[in-house]
């Protein structure tokens, strides 16, 4: 009889901890049903579009309540007048994240890491000078590629707005390659001031 008393109290003691493992608090509920119906990202980078520099729209599918994928796109309109070196003209640049502290709030927000792969396209000018033609700029277009690592922070409001302000730095593969043997760029960088919507 003692054995068969133990061994239900064994059971049920299982089962009530299962069920508690089970139980999530109202927050945890509301972040699980968010996260079930929104998944999608799209932003644009605020402060590369108000100085001219580019027209930079962002895309991130949520993957859960720490990771999401993206992929950035940077279509530069600078007008180099003052000639300086290493414009970019175009990138794209795929990228995993990884969010940290999104426990008691809706999840893929907060300080977050990621890994990124960048291709992107850039111009250099330079003057050229010879005794048998008159003088001229030059400007030449090269393809590269990097892979980097990247911090920062998203917040993202109940109805879905966010705001993500991050950075991150490249390491160049050294595929563009510079007719005059000059030493090109080892590093690139990204980043910016995003303003957009989940849905």
């Amino acid at each position: 009889m003692k054995k068969i008393l133990f061994l239900t109290l064994a059971l049920f003691s299982l089962g009530a901890m299962s069920a508690q493992e089970n139980e999530q608090t109202d927050s945890q509920n509301r972040l699980d049903k968010f996260n079930e119906v929104k998944k999608h990202e799209v932003s644009l980078d605020v402060v590369a579009a108000i100085a001219g520099l580019g027209i930079n729209p962002r895309y991130e599918y949520v993957l859960g309540r720490y990771s999401g994928v993206g992929v950035d796109l940077n279509i530069g309109i600078f007008d180099n007048k003052d000639d300086i070196d290493y414009v970019e003209t175009f990138s794209i640049t795929p990228y995993y994240r990884q969010y940290f502290f999104s426990k008691e709030d809706y999840g893929a927000k907060g300080f977050y890491g990621e890994g990124f792969a960048k291709v992107f396209t850039f111009e250099d000018s330079y003057f050229v000078s010879d005794t048998f033609e008159p003088s001229r700029t030059v400007t030449e277009s090269y393809t590269e590629a990097a892979l980097g690592v990247g911090i920062g922070w998203k917040w993202v409001s109940d109805s879905g707005f966010l705001i993500d302000v991050g950075f991150g730095i490249g390491r160049n593969l050294g595929l563009a390659d510079d007719p005059r043997d000059y030493e090109l760029p080892e590093v690139t960088g990204r980043g910016g001031v995003n303003f957009g919507w989940r849905f």
